[in-house]
């Protein structure tokens, strides 16, 4: 046997780092894709390039060659690309509450919506999954398998871009906890939001969905909301009452974040949480200064 070279050693990198490339850019996201050829266990469709089977059970009645059809693209349970036209409980990139059918030693298996349960390996649970049990599930395409898989683990897959929220903008939730100030839950599923208690005048359970509505960015990364449109219009009030309240004391108020709530209650009627925010949508608009102990309009 001949020994490597550094020329076969590289063609071996190479080939290794072609494997690890996603085999089809659609896999894992419901897709356009056009029907390049009808056979008799189904059809062949077109996902960016990779012919894949749609078996003849999705195929719609009177389905022509060039035809296009919204599909989900995964892999079999013998490792083969395949579409369907059902609708999977969640997508790469994608969060969404998962019910655990099997666990075995390896990880767990949830019930995904289409005819294969989405794994979840072991080292991305965050808590040990139990059969029966309901999650929040991120799904990703693994880098070594190039396989759709699942994780629990969400502050890895969350938070890692910046958001590009202004107040007032509508999100979609999702309520993963609660603490000891309100809920926690997943923006949009990218980034992190809280709903406080004193906020909200309903009760919210994990995996809740709704809409919700940005109060302002936190310097984290994370959001702060409202389940309603009123509760930003709420803290926008609220701020402009504060700027006739400088413009009526010429300029400024003896009141900041060090203040007590019951001097800022005294001075603007307002609690220290609802000032605290008021201020920052303020501050951030460049209108006001700010200082411990009180704030002030801004010199122009």
């Amino acid at each position: 046997m001949y020994p490597f070279t550094n020329q076969d050693l590289i063609l071996e990198e190479q080939q290794l780092n072609e494997s690890l490339k996603p085999i089809c850019p659609c896999l894992g996201i419901t897709s356009s894709l056009r029907i390049n050829r009808l056979v008799e266990i189904g059809a062949y469709v077109d996902a960016a390039g990779v012919e894949v089977l749609l078996p003849r059970r999705y195929l719609p009645t009177g389905a022509a060659e060039g035809q296009m059809i919204d599909a989900f693209v995964y892999h079999d349970n013998e490792g083969r690309l395949i579409a369907t036209t059902l609708h999977p409980l969640v997508e790469v990139g994608q969060v969404a509450t998962l019910t655990a059918v099997n666990v075995t030693r390896h990880g767990a298996f949830m019930q995904w919506g289409i005819h294969r349960d989405l794994f979840v390996p072991y080292a991305e649970q965050s808590d040990e999954i139990r059969e029966g049990y309901t999650y929040l599930v991120y799904a990703y395409i693994d880098e070594l398998s190039g396989k759709i898989v699942g994780s629990t683990k969400l502050s890895k897959h969350l938070g890692n871009v910046p958001p590009l929220y202004k107040p007032g903008d509508k999100v979609e939730i999702q309520v993963y906890g609660r603490n000891d100030y309100g809920y926690r839950v997943v923006v949009d599923h990218q980034h992190w939001g809280m709903i406080y208690y004193s906020d909200i005048s309903t009760h919210l359970s994990h995996g809740d969905k709704s809409e919700a509505y940005v109060i302002r960015v936190r310097e984290d990364g994370r959001l702060d909301l409202s389940l309603s449109a009123v509760g930003y219009g709420k803290i926008a009030s609220e701020a402009e009452w504060l700027m006739q309240l400088l413009h009526k004391h010429n300029g400024h108020l003896p009141i900041g974040d060090k203040s007590s709530p019951e001097k800022i209650r005294s001075v603007c009627k307002m609690s220290k949480k609802t000032f605290k925010t008021a201020v920052g949508m303020l501050y951030k608009e460049g209108r006001i200064v700010i200082d411990a102990n009180f704030i002030a309009l801004k010199e122009k």
